[in-house]
């Protein structure tokens, strides 16, 4: 499944007839439509001429198609969409041409361009998180035209080389017209002009949404699939502002769990916080609703790129699956019960995250970790032994919070922490 992010017209608007009626193929209904009939060129020879063009469908690329990288699903593309069109306004062109743009013919705006162009690249470089690189092959096929050294820098880059400076906002009418006779060429560009004349002449083309559409598999035709209509009220230019990423750690029997639990019960109805959810190799427990997996799954989800973050402790293995990744994109606040031996990777990841340290009275750990029955024995011991390996860094910028006392003393502290008060 590859996945693309177009500008396509609302589909109950004139242009995306316009458009469906001149390749013959409307990408919503998947079904052929009557393809516009050219006075002096079979219609065999049109059909020949747009088939590439009607398999990608009437639209304009914002970002070329990819597939998902792993460990992110269709979810988190919606996500991330849905979040990106509330922050894009408007762009309405006043005016659009039928023009050639090397040897194929597509409607290209005239002026404004700078302002469009600034979307696709906003476009382009937010959603490059879920972009898995292309292989070989792709590389091959886009290499095959020729291509600048700066088009190979932009191709490694962003997995297309048509961005940036070489980005140009077209809606494509035709395939390479390259072999086709000046005479063919011409009577194919005046029926594109009279194909759009009152659209061109009378109705601005609003880019008013991002759509996806999606390819089901190499060489199908690509369908729309959902429209995200843009929200913003004035030309801001901006990306979602990103979420805070909250790491909270401290040693086993601090009480870590239970605190979180006791802040989820007790947030606000409006507080917008996401609690990851861990990924261990332990069975499921009462204490905490992690996924349990096995050793085999862990390390196979691990080596196939799933998890954002993972450690291990204690003789289990921890994970945090990547759409913790994109719900921070979005703008939506996570937090992470984490490992205190993991810092150092988590300040290079996630450099911007705020650590918190959960601490308590070693008797009170001892205490706790004999209530919950987890361990017993050696294990236990070696559980307490590591809780000593580790002191708080000197470091001002991490939180320090006793879980000593009643839950509530510390809860009402993270809270505050975790709501911005």
């Amino acid at each position: 499944m590859r996945y693309a992010l177009y500008f396509s017209p609302a589909p109950d608007s004139p242009w995306w007839q316009a458009g469906a009626n001149w390749l013959g193929r409307d990408p919503m209904h998947a079904g052929k439509v009557q393809q516009t009939h050219i006075p002096g060129v079979p219609d065999i020879l049109l059909s020949q001429l747009t088939s590439e063009a009607r398999r990608y469908g009437f639209h304009a690329t914002l970002k070329a198609p990819f597939n998902l990288l792993e460990g992110f699903q269709e979810a988190d593309l919606i996500q991330m969409a849905s979040a990106f069109a509330q922050v894009q306004p408007v762009i309405s062109i006043r005016e659009m041409q039928v023009r050639m743009m090397g040897n194929f013919l597509a409607l290209r705006p005239h002026g404004q361009e700078a302002e469009i162009n600034a979307l696709a690249m906003r476009c382009v470089s937010y959603f490059d998180l879920l972009r898995r690189a292309p292989d070989a092959a792709y590389l091959a096929k886009r290499r095959h035209v020729g291509l600048s050294a700066r088009q190979e820098a932009l191709l490694q880059q962003w997995g297309y080389p048509y961005t940036e400076e070489e980005y140009r906002f077209h809606l494509t009418l035709s395939d390479d017209l390259l072999d086709v006779d000046a005479d063919a060429q011409y009577a194919l560009r005046k029926a594109a002009e009279q194909q759009f004349s009152r659209l061109l002449d009378n109705t601005p083309l609003d880019i008013d949404a991002l759509t996806i559409f999606r390819e089901e598999r190499p060489g199908a035709a690509l369908s729309f699939w959902m429209r995200f209509p843009f929200q913003a009220k004035v030309q801001q230019k901006s990306l979602p502002a990103a979420g805070q990423l909250y790491f909270v750690v401290g040693p086993s029997g601090a009480g870590k769990d239970t605190l979180l639990h006791w802040v989820k019960e007790n947030l606000p109805a409006n507080a917008a916080l996401e609690f990851a959810q861990r990924a261990i190799t332990r069975p499921a427990h009462d204490s905490e609703a992690h996924e349990a997996m096995n050793q085999e799954a862990y390390w196979q989800a691990a080596a196939a790129g799933h998890f954002c973050m993972q450690w291990q402790a204690n003789g289990l293995c921890y994970g945090i699956r990547r759409d913790v990744e994109a719900k921070l994109k979005c703008g939506q606040d996570v937090i992470v019960n984490g490992s205190r031996e993991y810092l150092p990777q988590l300040r290079h990841l996630f450099p911007d995250a705020r650590i918190i340290w959960i601490m308590a009275d070693p008797e009170q750990i001892r205490q706790r970790m004999e209530k919950r029955q987890r361990e017993s024995g050696a294990a236990l011991l070696n559980r307490l032994d590591r809780g000593l390996k580790f002191s708080v860094p000197d470091d001002h910028d991490i939180i320090c919070i006793d879980n000593s006392g009643p839950i509530h003393v510390a809860g009402q502290k993270l809270l505050k922490i975790f709501t911005k008060e």
